[in-house]
């Protein structure tokens, strides 16, 4: 039934109309699972439901799949030591920073001022803008088990519906920014001289013979590659589950005796990508080549599935008793980040600013996957590398933000520590990157 409800959309995906806004096909089939449900079809028009037990088996398949595209996200890919990542990508770390703190800043702000007096809200409410908008809704499956035990179910439900908001948003206002873009001039290419340059700094920096010549054998896809691959995949998710484990163990033994409770909070997905990073390193250590053409594959099957099924099952309940927090959240959210790439990206990435602040601002309020399409939009032939650092910048910044660590602890840490001072904490987090965007990345390129 997924794989028909796939085609159908994929079919509307092509349509003329629909292809210029880029709408993923995953996100349209989700919307088809989720008209065709027992929350819209069931209630307005049931000759049309699907069954119920289609749903009932689609439910668990997101917090499962979560943990297959984390531990995908160093698979395959060549190790750089910090320091050569903080050198080709300082900027896009920076930016990126400093977005992801500024949602839960603007989150913490709007629910100390606005929800907590207004709507008498949950303090944790302030993670959801970072949670939906950086993480997605592979992000919002995998907190599943946090939102359960802080009893704020709805706080998930409300973060689905941001996630699927600003997706859709992110795609509107991507291709209106970059019709802006091509209309100032923004998009077109640069001279020869720094074209070599780039090419000259990037080649030599980042790829030699050997990574070049395995980027060859990808070409040739097999099924027993795929099965191998898939393989290394569930060795990952096992060393995350192991690692797992043990901070449970470390709760138990050291936490919960002093009437505390931190590490249990830490969802697998999370750990997962460091499960992944360790078979990355186990293979380049026993010479065993992993294709990120095969990875890749994986990963993408699984987040599509994911996609489709959380937006699929998704409840539109929170509709009903909280759409004031979802509409005041969702708009400060956007606001912040068009924000950002408007005043801030010109200033921090002093060249190339609009091709590398597209990519950031696709991820920030979409996906990966968008950011790297609205790259190819701007700069179709990665001819000022904004790609390039934004992939790096990624081993620097998915081990903590957008569904790493620091979104895994942020709701019970704000349960701890109270929403006032992690607001204040936040707030100074984002005025260093700031200043080191503008004044130590941006002089350094």
């Amino acid at each position: 039934m997924l794989a028909i409800v796939f085609v159908v959309a994929y079919t509307i995906s092509r349509a003329p109309v629909i292809r210029r806004f880029y709408l993923p096909a995953a996100l349209i089939a989700g919307v088809l699972l989720l008209v065709l449900g027992p929350q819209v079809a069931g209630r307005y028009f049931p000759g049309w439901q699907l069954q119920s037990v289609f749903y009932d088996i689609w439910s668990p398949l997101p917090g499962l799949l979560i943990n297959v595209v984390f531990a995908c996200l160093f698979l395959g890919h060549p190790l750089l030591s910090i320091k050569k990542i903080w050198r080709l990508s300082g900027s896009q770390i920076a930016f990126g920073q400093m977005i992801a703190w500024g949602q839960y800043l603007v989150g913490g702000l709007a629910t100390l001022f606005i929800l907590i007096p207004l709507f008498n809200v949950n303090p944790v409410t302030a993670s959801l803008l970072e949670v939906s908008f950086e993480g997605g809704h592979g992000t919002v499956v995998g907190l599943g088990p946090v939102f359960q035990d802080l009893n704020y179910q709805i706080g998930q439900e409300i973060a689905y519906g941001l996630a699927t908001a600003s997706l859709v948003t992110t795609l509107l206002i991507g291709i209106i920014f970059i019709q802006w873009g091509r209309h100032r001039g923004y998009t077109r290419p640069d001279n020869h001289k720094h074209r070599e340059k780039r090419s000259f700094y990037y080649y030599t920096l980042v790829h030699d013979i050997h990574h070049r010549a395995m980027k060859l054998k990808d070409k040739k896809m097999t099924l027993w590659k795929l099965a191998r691959h898939a393989l290394l995949v569930a060795l990952s998710i096992f060393i995350g589950w192991c690692l797992r484990e043990g901070l449970i163990w470390i709760d138990k033994l050291i936490l919960i005796p002093h009437g505390l409770k931190f590490f249990s909070y830490v969802p697998l997905f999370s750990i997962c990508m460091f499960g992944g990073l360790i078979v990355n390193w186990l293979c380049i250590r026993a010479k065993i080549h992993v294709s990120a053409t095969a990875n890749g594959m994986i990963s993408a099957l699984a987040l599509g599935v994911l996609i489709m099924t959380a937006v699929g099952t998704m409840s539109l309940e929170f509709f009903n008793g909280h759409a004031a927090t979802f509409w005041i959240l969702y708009l400060a959210g956007s606001v912040w980040i068009i924000g950002a790439v408007l005043i801030l990206a010109k200033r921090m990435f002093t060249r190339y600013w609009f091709q590398n602040a597209m990519v950031s601002f696709g991820q920030a309020m979409g996906m990966t996957a968008t950011g790297l399409l609205f790259a190819q939009m701007v700069d179709p032939k990665n001819r000022t590398g904004a790609v390039d650092a934004f992939g790096y910048k990624q081993m620097l910044f998915e081990p903590f933000m957008g569904g790493g660590l620091i979104t895994a602890i942020s709701m019970p840490m704000i349960l701890t520590i109270g929403l006032p001072l992690f607001t204040a904490i936040c707030g100074g987090i984002v005025v260093f990157w700031i200043l080191m965007g503008l004044f130590y990345f941006a002089r350094r390129s």
